[in-house]
């Protein structure tokens, strides 16, 4: 098939271009400008005009003929201390609306959406999240993809669009970025942690399995339009992550115990309670339908994933550090 994948250089982009090239489709990258250097699996580039609530849909549509599918992976990407709402929701309700609604002017049959686990909520208590969770998103990035999901779902259903909806969980992987990328940091400096204290469980999902489950929807003849949650399916403690990347990195975690309750304290003072919600609370999803629906298994375990993590940052980090 002819794939056209938006945000196609991007973390995500870069993997499932890859993917989607290596499973024998034709793919085709949708950016706002020429990239510096070449975008793995890519077979031909198209620009098109930055997407918000404003754009030029016939030169949006002009970009998107003879395509199959299209993969929507651009966004406004969420951030550690909240963000302007009508920013997020410009790019990613707007931008979306736009790019869909030129989808179906220019003929292009299915349109895959990626949203986040933010649009379902930040935590999970003891029942994993599902599609018939009601969704409570806590931030600006969260609420502008929840929006985005029910916007597209009422344009898709209008226009006889299949489209595919898709939450992953917390993306790991290289270029270890965000959060992860502080983790790494910790770890390679031996600086001591006070997280051994936390019992929780989150899910989380390996880049490549994300890429992977992309090249499965494209290819799936029986998915739905509800959304699918994503992830590894091997949901553990913030602490046993930080364990499993110090093994991966052969930097042992020196974590030691706080308790929960001190670490939110010092949270709300520090103006930090929501880094420590992620760290303490649990985020587990159910990614059972998607696993029916695109009849797809993970290619790799966390101990994978994370190895595949360490090879790649020694090879851009020869100091080490």
């Amino acid at each position: 098939m002819r794939v056209g994948v938006t945000g196609a250089s991007g973390f995500i982009g870069q993997h499932a271009t890859k993917a989607l090239r290596d499973a024998g489709h034709h793919v085709r990258a949708l950016v706002r400008r020429a990239p510096e250097s070449d975008i793995p699996g890519v077979d031909d580039i198209r620009l098109i005009p930055s997407l918000g609530a404003k754009t030029d849909h016939t030169a949006l549509s002009a970009a998107l003929g003879g395509l199959d599918v299209i993969v929507h992976l651009a966004a406004r990407v969420h951030i550690m201390q909240g963000g302007d709402e009508t920013s997020f929701m410009d790019t990613n309700v707007g931008g979306s609306v736009a790019l869909i609604e030129a989808a179906a002017r220019a003929g292009v049959p299915r349109f895959i959406f990626m949203s986040s686990v933010k649009a379902a909520g930040e935590r999970s208590g003891t029942t994993p999240l599902s599609a018939s969770s009601t969704p409570a998103p806590e931030d600006a990035y969260g609420r502008s993809k929840l929006a985005a999901e029910r916007a597209l779902l009422e344009i898709a259903r209008a226009q006889n669009l299949h489209l595919t909806i898709l939450r992953p969980t917390f993306v790991y992987g290289w270029p270890a970025v965000g959060n992860l990328g502080a983790v790494v940091r910790a770890l390679m400096r031996g600086i001591p942690l006070p997280l051994a204290g936390i019992d929780n469980r989150r899910d989380m999902i390996y880049v490549g399995n994300l890429a992977d489950a992309v090249t499965a929807a494209v290819s799936a003849k029986t998915m739905g339009d509800t959304p699918y949650f994503l992830s590894d399916g091997d949901a553990i403690s913030t602490p046993t992550f930080f364990r499993r990347v110090g093994v991966a990195f052969a930097k042992p975690a020196r974590l030691f115990y706080v308790p929960v309750w001190m670490l939110r304290a010092l949270g709300t003072l520090s103006g930090r309670s929501g880094m420590i919600d992620r760290l303490t609370e649990s985020l587990e999803v159910d990614s059972g339908p998607f696993r029916r629906d695109a009849g797809w298994q993970p290619a790799y375990n966390m101990d994978q994933g994370l190895a595949a993590l360490a090879t790649d940052y020694r090879k851009h980090n020869q100091d080490g550090d």
